[in-house]
């Protein structure tokens, strides 16, 4: 057995610039917003210089979040509803090149119980993956979109995105998100709860308004009018009120609090959804738009908003920015990763030095194995983030790790392949359980395996600690490793002892080592 070892003179460079260079921007992406009233798909062709001008635009009302039934449980006509019209948006965008086309599922697609079932099903109609995004995903890719669209003011801004599901709040400056929170009120989900019986009286709007600004509470002071300069709001419910404000020559410009009072009073007036007829109301809005008013109302009145714009740009733009940006690898989980081994304090050096040795086997055995080039990230991730809970504990900072991966905010970062990272460091060290990846799809679960291996060897052979480089040799078949170092193993009693110990374990999941 051989190890190879040589002085470390520098840091290395980041994960991104070791893995590949820049590429050409794709002609043609698109990215699909999988919401909990609608589904919205648009199309770009991109330029030489990253611009793009959209092309195509599909929106269809699938109302989602009505298929949901008290246990979270989705109705098998809405999810057939949901399909059909995910096959018809396959396709326009089935035959792009994997990578120039993003799906993003919101709050209904979180709520909802075994929702793999739908993401395979989905995936499979429109010719691409589907991914669910968390909250306060959800809310920078919002903020991504609202900032490209409207002029910079050279100001903090307050951005609100008022969904079927959930409502987010930004606080942003120039492009980037300052301040994220995500609250799972929304239009739909807020008249399903407040005016489920179809009935606008005034005591259903009183009712709601007191729930919403109890719900708005904990984020009131972080969110008030002095911590920013101008409120802008994106789209169904904010731009249907700015629609139905300048049809009635209420303001000519934006949206305020009286407004909306102007707007709330009509409808009550009105008496029922059914009898609703607001001119600048579209048919399709008409039906969720109180519970999406009453929670506008509440976050003005909260807020203490005085006048809101409204932009364009939203969840789906800001997907189209942040796949450009990863295409060039500006990508924001990097520098999340960044972020959190600075936060954690951990140990640069060593995670570099491990990082290194894993890449350095992926790269040996990524064919044998037959795993995608890409999933290389996940590795380079993982490793720079295996002592994440080192400064919680020592014997057991793996999990405190895995934990900390599986339920923190990190930009960037869909529920599913943050869980992925979870997995990783929490399989890093001791035992490794076969049941350990049964949480994720069957067909993800040897990729992972065999990251987790690598992880683990490349943490093993950095042990000593002493910053220097180990590049060994690995040959894999399907259910096995061959490792050879450059010096007899008998020269490094620790390190035997501690591959011995390894392939014990490995062999428990089904795995051989030989070294």
């Amino acid at each position: 057995m051989v190890i190879i070892m040589t002085d470390i003179k520098e840091e290395t460079k980041q994960v991104t610039e070791q893995i590949t260079e820049a590429q050409a921007y794709p002609s043609t992406i698109a990215a699909i917003d999988l919401g909990s009233n609608s589904f919205h798909m648009i199309v770009a062709r991109v330029d030489d210089y990253g611009n793009f001008a959209m092309v195509d635009q599909i929106k269809e009302m699938v109302r989602l979040r009505g298929g949901l039934d008290s246990e979270n449980n989705m109705d098998e006509a809405v999810a057939q509803r949901a399909l059909d019209c995910l096959q018809r948006f396959g396709d326009r965008v089935r035959h792009l090149e994997k990578g120039t086309v993003r799906a993003a599922g919101t709050n209904t697609l979180r709520t909802m119980k075994t929702s793999s079932d739908f993401l395979r099903k989905g995936s499979l109609a429109l010719g691409h993956k589907i991914e669910i995004i968390p909250g306060h995903e959800e809310a920078r890719l919002v903020y991504l979109g609202v900032s490209h669209t409207l002029s910079d003011d050279k100001g903090k801004q307050l951005v609100i995105d008022i969904g079927g599901g959930s409502t987010e709040f930004i606080i942003g400056k120039k492009f980037e998100p300052k301040k994220l929170e995500s609250l799972n009120i929304g239009s739909v989900s807020m008249t399903q709860r407040f005016f489920a019986d179809g009935s606008l009286r005034e005591e259903n709007w009183k009712a709601a308004d007191t729930a919403l600004r109890l719900k708005i509470m904990p984020i009131e002071r972080a969110f008030s009018s002095k911590n920013w300069k101008r409120a802008i709001g994106s789209s169904g419910t904010i731009k249907a009120a700015r629609s139905i404000i300048q049809a009635l020559e209420i303001e000519q410009f934006g949206i305020t609090l009286d407004a909306l009072y102007i707007l709330r009073d009509r409808m009550i007036a009105m008496q029922s959804i059914e009898q609703l007829e607001l001119e600048g109301l579209k048919d399709d809005r008409a039906p969720v738009f109180a519970g999406g008013l009453a929670v506008l109302i509440a976050v003005f009145e909260a807020l203490k908003i005085e006048r809101m714009t409204v932009s364009d740009g939203a969840l789906r733009e800001g997907l189209l920015y942040d796949m450009l940006g990863r295409i060039q690898h500006e990508d924001v989980r990097n520098r999340s990763v960044q972020d959190l081994m600075e936060r954690f304090n951990i140990d640069k050096k060593h995670a570099n030095c491990v990082k290194k040795t894993a890449l350095h086997c992926f790269e040996q055995v990524r064919k044998d194995w037959g795993i995608p080039k890409k999933r290389e990230l996940s590795l380079a991730w993982a490793a720079d983030l295996h002592e994440l809970g080192m400064s919680i504990t020592h014997d057991k900072h793996h999990l405190r790790g895995a934990y900390i991966l599986e339920y923190a905010d990190i930009p960037g970062f869909a529920r599913r392949r943050q869980h992925w990272l979870s997995l990783l460091v929490m399989g890093h060290r001791k035992k490794l359980e076969s049941e350990h990846f049964h949480s994720v799809h069957e067909e993800e679960q040897q990729m992972l395996r065999y990251l987790v291996i690598l992880l683990r060897l490349s943490v093993l052979l950095h042990r000593s600690r002493l910053d220097q480089e180990m590049m060994p040799t690995v040959e894999g078949s399907v259910d096995s490793l061959f490792i050879r170092c450059s010096s007899n193993i008998k020269d490094h009693a620790l390190l035997e002892a501690d591959l011995v110990q390894e392939k014990a374990w490995l062999e428990k999941i089904g795995f051989k080592l030989y070294f």
